[in-house]
């Protein structure tokens, strides 16, 4: 007699189940990218109203359902028009002293920085964004690499 094999499959979530699973997860990755817990908590309301037409894409059994959701933040972030108190091109908003590395480069390594690694920007549409030589931004990058790299 042959052995029942189990098969695993991964389970169909409804709306209420991502919520209860992966809610406080999902804030907690948005309120490092924003800096802003209010802020973080409304985006998460947002892109949890935007879940019901993306529920066949996080029920597929061949993605990872926090991944998933992952994507869809960036996303929904990345479609969001800039804010009016923005700071111009590529500008950031790091608080002093919450990020060791970025408190050693200058304002340009961390605009460099913070945009090439998470902005996902290239080399060549930020140095057209910030109006500089690309040679200049890529020895910019090179600088601020090696703080983090002396710093570890």
């Amino acid at each position: 007699m042959e052995p029942q094999r189990q098969i695993l499959l991964k389970p169909s979530y409804t709306l209420h189940d991502l919520y209860d699973r992966y809610a406080d997860k999902l804030l907690g990755y948005l309120s490092e990218i924003v800096k802003d817990h209010r802020l973080a908590e409304q985006h998460l309301v947002n892109i949890f109203n935007n879940i019901p037409q993306h529920l066949n894409e996080l029920n597929n059994a061949d993605t990872n359902t926090w991944c998933q959701l992952q994507r869809l933040a960036k996303k929904h972030l990345i479609s969001l028009p800039v804010a009016k108190h923005a700071k111009p091109a590529g500008a950031i908003t790091i608080e002093p002293g919450s990020n060791k590395f970025f408190d050693q480069m200058t304002n340009e390594q961390q605009v460099v920085f913070y945009n090439v690694y998470y902005n996902s920007k290239t080399i060549t549409q930020l140095a057209e964004e910030l109006n500089k030589p690309v040679e200049l931004i890529r020895k910019t990058l090179r600088e601020a690499i090696a703080i983090i790299r002396k710093g570890t």
